[in-house]
């Protein structure tokens, strides 16, 4: 045999004898590696698809043992109760005992889970997407081949097909009166109705003014607001700004001169408030009106031979009525727009007459807080 040849056999015996040597160091340690723990994202992820696959195997045992193993192992009460419901509903054994107060709450989760508004809701929502598309069709089967439905398992049937609109009109309707998810809805939707939450909005639009203050010209406007918004009436702190040289020369009185003057540059800041006339779906129709202290500089000029200037400011208090329209979407942001007519009394004695009032046609967009989990203001 060639020399080189009894190297090559000579290495191989040797990995022969050696490999398994290195491979089995970590096998003492592998094996006290015996103890697991489920976390509750484990838990989720199994139970997601063991409950529709013995759901289907009809093994109806196995399948309350997962969901009770789950039950008692994590709080997930979203997922656990839509389950129980759905299935409770199939097998005829539904009950309002299933649920307590957090069902509202519950109910809520599942439908905002569905547009991603939260990282967490999302996780969730994708750990568990198999779970929540057996629960979605096995509704709809439910609520097309069941006539015999109650008005309760509907409801849950409508809200688990994801046909919110329609089961948003049972909760406020005569259909669940006397039912357990009623009362609770309804003492719920009564405490939000004394709860305030934050609210804002951005404005973007013009003042127009009108008699003989007209001279002044139209001007654009930009403002925001502040405050807290209850379903029915909003409440903000405003300020805005009206700017921009006026298209015509008007007179002003300062220190016994008389000046010609084409400076402009205005403000208001003050109270705001909105009540909700109506709504429909995600429409809301408002009276709207505030109190305001309202001005603007009518006059700056430097003065001969000095830095400083000579300035003078109109003011007037502003009461104001008017309309307003919102268009809510679904993350509690909204567009608008307000219409107003201002009530002004600018006083320019020794100067040009500007007695007249002011339109105000404002594009708005805000937001608030959630205050009611069931409904667009």
């Amino acid at each position: 045999m060639l020399p080189f040849m009894k190297r090559i056999i000579s290495l191989a015996l040797l990995l022969t004898v050696f490999i398994p040597v290195f491979g089995q160091e970590d096998d003492p340690i592998e094996e006290l590696m015996t103890r697991r723990y489920l976390s509750c994202t484990d838990i989720l992820y199994n139970v997601s698809h063991l409950v529709p696959e013995y759901y289907k195997k009809g093994n109806k045992d196995t399948l309350q043992a997962i969901l009770k193993f789950w039950e008692d192992r994590c709080d997930i009460f979203e997922a656990l109760i839509r389950c129980k419901i759905v299935l409770s509903i199939d097998d005829g054994t539904f009950s309002e005992n299933l649920y307590d107060d957090r069902i509202i709450s519950a109910l809520y989760q599942y439908r905002r889970s569905l547009s991603y508004v939260e990282y967490s809701n999302y996780q969730s929502y994708s750990l568990s997407g198999n779970l929540n598309k057996f629960t979605n069709n096995l509704s709809v089967g439910l609520l097309a081949l069941r006539k015999d439905l109650s008005p309760v398992e509907r409801f849950f049937l409508l809200w688990y097909s994801d046909d919110f609109n329609n089961a948003l009109k049972m909760l406020d309707s005569d259909e669940l009166n006397g039912t357990k998810l009623q009362e609770i809805y309804l003492k719920m939707k009564k405490e939000d109705e004394h709860t305030g939450h934050w609210h804002w909005d951005i404005m973007a639009g013009i003042w127009i003014p009108n008699g003989n203050l007209d001279v002044v010209g139209p001007h654009p406007f930009l403002g925001f607001r502040f405050g807290v918004r209850y379903p029915k009436l909003t409440v903000d702190l405003a300020l805005g700004f009206k700017f921009i040289t006026s298209p015509n020369t008007y007179q002003v009185s300062k220190a016994g001169t008389v000046w010609d003057t084409d400076h402009f540059f205005g403000g208001y800041a003050g109270i705001d408030a909105a009540y909700k006339l109506f709504s429909a779906g995600k429409n809301r129709f408002d009276m709207i009106g505030g109190i305001a202290w309202d001005g603007f500089d009518a006059l700056s000029v430097d003065k001969d031979g000095s830095d400083d200037k000579i300035t003078k400011s109109i003011n007037s208090l502003n009461l104001n009525i008017g309309l307003g329209y919102k268009f809510n979407f679904k993350n509690n942001r909204y567009l608008g727009i307000d219409c107003k007519y201002n009530f002004v009394n600018y006083k320019n004695s020794g100067g040009t007459n500007l007695d007249g009032n002011a339109f105000t046609i404002n594009l708005i967009f805000g937001g608030f807080s959630n205050l009611n989990k069931w409904r667009y203001y």
